[in-house]
């Protein structure tokens, strides 16, 4: 899903958002915690280990979107080919292991690893069962604790975890974006083959400086950011070159996921002052020191703006 996520973005929609046989599930009132995460970690394994295809469309700002995706998984990590399939067709490949916007290699633990920060800053409970796309599901309610986050509610297939349908949800548990499969397909391993792409240009890998020219571009670990809501953490930094150096931090706190993005301003350059918001995804962005700083996630406006103010370059002395 976090691939997806990055993949609607390329597409041009926001930012975003990397979704048979029935079980029977225990009603929400009755349902203990360690159910709620069992169901959560068959979710994450679900979409770093299943192979499928299907339509989802995709909802926010009252537009509507769907597109075909392909997703596989091999040696080499996970990939997904997607398709829109309305307005202009657009098609986007993306990779575990390619780079900027790819998912960050030290999450390999998938939600796990967040689990603590997760039950921290979330109350998470069983909310019976629907279907959806034909298959029977367990729905989960995700509310946060604080204003900091968005809430979700997921729909997970019974036999595999799966996450077939997502709602994002504000403050008052109104929809601010929905992605939906309206039909899925699980694929067996005769059917696990690569359409066919043109060849991607050469990446830097997560976590790495590119190459730029002396004196230019901003230096891995040269900022600091001096407030984060609670749970988030540093999970991937990236720079990008060397034609515009833009160095990339991504925060998360096991669900949500934001990105600082850092970039020196040159001669002639509109910047970016203050807070945007499209749908679901929020935007800070602050001048500090000729450089153009911009907090980009699907997390509340104060969020975003919360850690924009507090990102300064570190001291020689640090």
């Amino acid at each position: 899903m976090l691939l997806m996520k990055a993949a609607l973005l390329r597409l041009g929609f926001p930012y975003s958002i990397a979704l048979m046989a029935a079980l029977f599930c225990l009603p929400a009132a009755a349902a203990a915690p360690d159910d709620v995460r069992e169901w959560m970690g068959r979710m994450s394994t679900a979409l770093q280990e299943l192979n499928y295809e299907g339509i989802f469309v995709h909802r926010s700002n009252d537009q509507m979107a769907a597109m075909h995706v392909r997703h596989l998984v091999d040696e080499q990590g996970e990939h997904e080919y997607l398709t829109t399939l309305t307005g202009v067709e657009r098609r986007v490949v993306r990779a575990s292991n390619s780079g900027f916007g790819s998912i960050p290699k030290d999450d390999a633990e998938g939600i796990g690893r967040y689990w603590d920060s997760i039950e921290g800053n979330y109350e998470l409970r069983l909310a019976g069962r629907d279907r959806v796309a034909g298959r029977f599901t367990q729905v989960v309610i995700v509310k946060p604790k604080d204003q900091y986050r968005y809430g979700y509610r997921l729909w997970l297939e019974e036999t595999t975890g799966l996450l077939l349908k997502s709602d994002l949800l504000d403050a008052s548990g109104g929809v601010i974006e929905q992605v939906m499969f309206t039909s899925i397909k699980l694929l067996d391993e005769s059917e696990v083959t690569h359409p066919p792409v043109e060849p991607a240009k050469p990446q830097p890998e997560a976590g790495t400086v590119a190459s730029t020219e002396e004196g230019s571009g901003v230096e891995i670990d040269a900022w600091q950011v001096g407030q984060l809501a609670s749970g988030f953490s540093l999970v991937d930094t990236h720079q990008a070159g060397p034609g515009r150096p833009v160095q990339r931090m991504t925060f998360s706190d096991g669900l949500a996921s934001l990105s600082v993005f850092i970039e020196k301003m040159s001669e002639g350059d509109k910047p970016f002052e203050g807070i945007s918001r499209r749908g679901a995804v929020s935007a800070f962005g602050v001048i500090v020191d000729g450089y153009q700083v911009t907090v980009v996630g699907e997390v509340p406006e104060v969020t975003v703006k919360m850690i924009g103010q507090s990102i300064r370059p570190k001291s020689v002395e640090e």
